[in-house]
C-alpha cells in the first residue's frame, strides 16, 4: 500500500487521530497503515521542535500500545509488544506485516479451493468484486466496513460467512484447532451475533483444552440465544468438564 505522505508534526498528529479513529471504528488494518505512516514521517522528519516532539512521542507509544492491545490484533496476529520509542524496528515490523497480510490475502483469493466454495466463477463480475472485497476486509480484521458492505449485500455474505465456518469445521475435524479458532474468529467478523459460530468456537477451545475460553464462547451463544438447547448442553458438559 502507498505511504500517505507527511510533512510536518502537525500533519504527523492528524493522521494520528484518523488512526485511532480507525482503530475504535474496528477497522483494524487502517489503523496500521496509519502507524505505519506515522513511524514513516517521524523517522524522516527533522529539527522537530523539542515540545512537539515530546507529544508526539508520547502520542505514538500509545497508539501502538491501543493496536497490540485490541482484540482484532490479537485474533489476527497474536501477542506483539512493541518497545517504546523504538519507532525504526517498530516501522520495520509494520511494513514487514502489511506485506505477509496482503500475500495472505492474494493467497486466500487465488486458492482454487477458495474460489470453488465461494462458486466466484458464478458469480456476476460485480458480484465477485464485492465478495472478494468481503474477503479482503476479512482477512484484514477491518470489520466496521466489512459489516456495513454486509448489510448492503447480505447474499454475498451469507457465502462469505459459509465459507470461513466451513473451513472452521474442516480444520478442526483434521485437529488443527488453532486454524479453525481463527477461522471461527474470522466468521463471526461478518455475522457476530450467531449463536452457531460462538458454539463452534467453544468446541474449538474444548479440543485444545481451553475452558474458560469454551466458558465464554458459549456463554456468549446463550446470550445470543438462551433457548438454545445445544448450546445449553455444551454449557453443562464445560461447568463439569475438567481439562
Amino acid at each position: 500500500m502507498v505511504n500517505k505522505r507527511i510533512n510536518s508534526p502537525s500533519e504527523a498528529m492528524n493522521r494520528l487521530y484518523e488512526g485511532k479513529k480507525s482503530l475504535q471504528e474496528g477497522n483494524l488494518f487502517s489503523s496500521i497503515v496509519a502507524l505505519r505512516d506515522i513511524l514513516n514521517a517521524f523517522i524522516s522528519m527533522k529539527n522537530i521542535p523539542r515540545n512537539e516532539k515530546k507529544y508526539l512521542v508520547n502520542d505514538i507509544n500509545n497508539f501502538q500500545k491501543s493496536i497490540s492491545a485490541s482484540m482484532e490484533f490479537n485474533d489476527l496476529y497474536g501477542e506483539v509488544n512493541f518497545r517504546d520509542s523504538d519507532f525504526a524496528t517498530s516501522h520495520d515490523f509494520i511494513c514487514e506485516l502489511i506485506k505477509i497480510k496482503e500475500n495472505e490475502i492474494t493467497d486466500v483469493l487465488l486458492n482454487a479451493d477458495s474460489v470453488e466454495f465461494l462458486k466466484l466463477d458464478y458469480l456476476s463480475p460485480e458480484d465477485q468484486k464485492t465478495a472478494k472485497m468481503m474477503i479482503s476486509l476479512v482477512e484484514r480484521g477491518e470489520t466496521s466496513a466489512l459489516r456495513e458492505l454486509v448489510a448492503v449485500h447480505d447474499g454475498l455474505g451469507s457465502l462469505v460467512l459459509s465459507f470461513y465456518n466451513e473451513t472452521g469445521i474442516s480444520l478442526r475435524a483434521s485437529g488443527d484447532f488453532d486454524q479453525a479458532i481463527i477461522r471461527y474468529k474470522k466468521a463471526l467478523s461478518v455475522s457476530p451475533n450467531d449463536e452457531n459460530l460462538f458454539y463452534n468456537l467453544a468446541r474449538a477451545y474444548i479440543e485444545k483444552g481451553q475452558k474458560k475460553n469454551a466458558e465464554v464462547a458459549i456463554g456468549q451463544a446463550l446470550l445470543l440465544n438462551p433457548q438454545f438447547q445445544e448450546g445449553a448442553q455444551l454449557e453443562k458438559y464445560i461447568k463439569q468438564w475438567s481439562p
